[in-house]
């Protein structure tokens, strides 16, 4: 058994600039390092390698790309292959995953391993896309791995509520989480003594691809605009040294942002009538049991949010809805209902095949959104290949251009920009964040009949064999909690967040992390939010000892309202919410801790129920 590993060299994005003129990010003289999802997947192809078998790194990009190949054969692969051409220039995933797949078949690779998704650009799309053109079964965003002695692996990946095992067997494309493997670097001295050919260059003509399917002119999408990500918000920097002046101050902003206007509550642009097959937005609103995926409804109420000129149906791939489910989705926006039947549970591919089957028999409709979550991404990427349909990955906006077409927006660059993106051709394919739009109850919800349509029969996947729910932390429930605490490395490990637990409880209130916290093992992989995490739309986050990357900031874009608190006066945090106590969060959370306790009573307790406690 053969391996192949995907490996993407990336910039650090914090020397990117953005340039308003050109509408682009300058990248000249950028240096480029190995992503490090792709270094975990390189760790675990190298590991699971027996006598015999080869492991082959391959890379498509500049010249600037080859000292992370000659970094990788230090590490132990046998071969690397970097894919370089002027023609590749701005290429999409589209583009990308045509030309690491013939890559694949020249390395004949039977397993190929990926990061689950690269620095720069976040989408998690291009190892789904590898799959459907290999015409192989893909696990995603996997934590642990195991070689079984027939040709297979057992692959065991988190969730949002656990995790799940599964079994695949070659030939396969598996991507890896932050989790399967630490990083590790080879000795400087060893990569220096690689001769120029340890590298095996390849141009699109090698590979037999024409110019004309490549960069810019062969892509599915397009970026019509980047812009630099301004502040939405008003900072307001208050010096903690007066504590009782400083939380009084505090609480008093607080109560003016949330007496505020909120832009969710806000009357709903009614949908087109009659409803015009060409302005129909579907929504795969199921996820691999069958069932009604609970990040469904929110992105049907985002359609109705958002874009007023389409109107939402869903995709129900699976066994029949209950009449719940229906009221639910009606009462979030949706206007129909087209039900695939497929047995239980179903793997992406199954999933995937359903959905371009259908699309294939319904040219007209506008556009498929799916959650951007490990499934969701799976089905889009798989859909996305096969049909040649544009894929915009983990969207959080979307608008509907004067001619009609959608225009799906997404942070790149670590949070640094906001690209705009549309789809060449029809459907226009894209993937939203969890938490990104709140589910809403629109005022004029439909009786829903499913309209039954039978896809091919088609089995294929890994076999899932197992999941679990993963036991409850008593850090309470992110989606559901108003207020959310969320800690950075400034907390000073897992006695300070045990120290948060009081005002947790006295708030109702949920915890959430940076990257580096949940890196650091204090808590679970589920609590973290920004970039790679989850993106969450509370009324209130708390922001203790966090440093302030966009990256992890970006998670809270939908915030209603953002306090932080750091000891240090110059963190960039405070440039990016909308108060900022400055001073030792040890101090200072104890009494915002109780001094908000009125407020948030006020706004949330119905009569006649009980009121918050104060913290022991």
């Amino acid at each position: 058994m053969d391996f192949a590993v995907l490996l993407k060299a990336v910039p650090d994005l914090d020397t990117l600039v953005y340039d308003p003129r050109r509408k682009a990010v300058r990248r000249e003289g950028a240096e480029l390092f190995a992503n490090p999802f792709d270094q975990r997947a390189l760790r675990v192809a190298l590991d699971l390698r027996r006598a015999g078998e080869r492991v082959t790194v391959l890379s498509m990009g500049p010249e600037g790309a080859a000292p992370s190949l000659r970094e990788a054969i230090a590490l132990g692969a046998d071969r690397a292959f970097l894919v370089s051409d002027p023609a590749l220039a701005g290429s999409d995933t589209w583009v990308t995953a045509h030309v690491l797949t013939r890559a694949c078949h020249v390395a004949r690779a039977d397993v190929v391993f990926a990061g689950q998704c690269s620095t720069d650009a976040e989408t998690g799309q291009v190892p789904a896309e590898i799959a459907a053109l290999l015409g192989v079964p893909i696990v995603s965003g996997v934590q642990a791995i195991h070689r079984l002695e027939d040709s297979g692996f057992e692959c065991v990946r988190d969730t949002d509520d656990g995790w799940e095992r599964f079994r695949v067997r070659a030939p396969c494309v598996v991507s890896v989480g932050e989790k399967v493997a630490k990083l590790r670097h080879a000795d400087a001295a060893v990569v220096d003594a690689l001769p120029v050919s340890a590298i095996r260059r390849f141009t699109a003509a090698d590979l037999g691809m024409a110019h004309a399917a490549l960069g810019e002119i062969g892509s599915a999408t397009v970026v019509e605009e980047l812009v630099e990500e301004a502040p939405t918000r008003t900072p307001l920097r208050i010096d903690g040294a007066d504590i009782a002046q400083a939380i009084g101050r505090a609480v008093a902003r607080i109560e003016e942002l949330w007496a505020g206007p909120v832009s969710e509550s806000l009357p709903l642009a009614p949908c087109p009538q009659p409803l015009d097959p060409n302005a129909e937005l579907a929504v795969l609103v199921t996820g691999e049991t069958g069932g009604l995926d609970r990040h469904g409804t929110a992105l049907v109420s985002e359609i109705r949010r958002g874009a007023p000129r389409v109107w939402p149906a869903v995709l129900w791939v699976g066994p029949d809805p209950t009449p719940p489910d229906l009221q639910r989705l009606a009462c979030a926006g949706a206007r129909a209902v087209r039900r695939i039947p497929l047995p239980t549970p179903s793997s992406s591919s199954e999933v995937a095949h359903a959905v371009s089957a259908w699309l294939g028999a319904h040219p007209t409709v506008a556009g498929v959104l799916f959650a951007a979550d490990s499934f969701g991404r799976e089905v889009a990427g798989q859909v996305a290949a096969r049909g040649g349909w544009g894929l915009t990955g983990d969207a959080i906006g979307l608008r509907v251009a004067p001619d009609g077409t959608l225009r799906w927006k997404k942070t790149a660059f670590g949070g640094h920009v906001i690209a705009e993106v549309r789809s060449r051709v029809r459907p226009s394919l894209a993937t939203m964040r969890a938490g990104i739009c709140p589910e809403l109850e629109v005022p004029d919800p439909v009786e829903l009949a499913p309209e039954i349509w039978s896809a091919p029969p088609f089995r294929m996947g890994p076999e899932r064999l197992e999941s679990g729910v993963r036991a409850d932390d008593h850090f309470g429930d992110l989606d559901q909690a108003r207020i959310i605490v969320s800690v950075g490395m400034g907390v000073g490990g897992p006695d300070g967040i045990q120290r948060i637990r009081p005002t947790l409880e006295a708030w109702s209130a949920a915890l959430a992390a940076t990257r580096r916290v949940v890196d650091a093992g204090w808590v679970s992989r589920h609590r973290q939010v920004g970039l790679t995490g989850r993106s969450l739309a509370p009324d209130l986050a708390v922001l203790l000892g966090t440093s302030g990357k966009a990256n992890h900031l970006v998670g809270w874009k939908r915030a209603r309202v953002i306090l932080a608190i750091n000891a240090d006066p110059a963190a960039p945090v405070f440039g990016r919410v909308d108060v900022g106590l400055v001073g030792r969060w040890e101090d200072l959370l104890p009494p915002l801790t109780e001094a908000l306790i009125p407020l948030a009573d006020r706004r949330w307790r119905p009569p006649g129920s009980p009121t918050l406690s104060p913290p022991r």
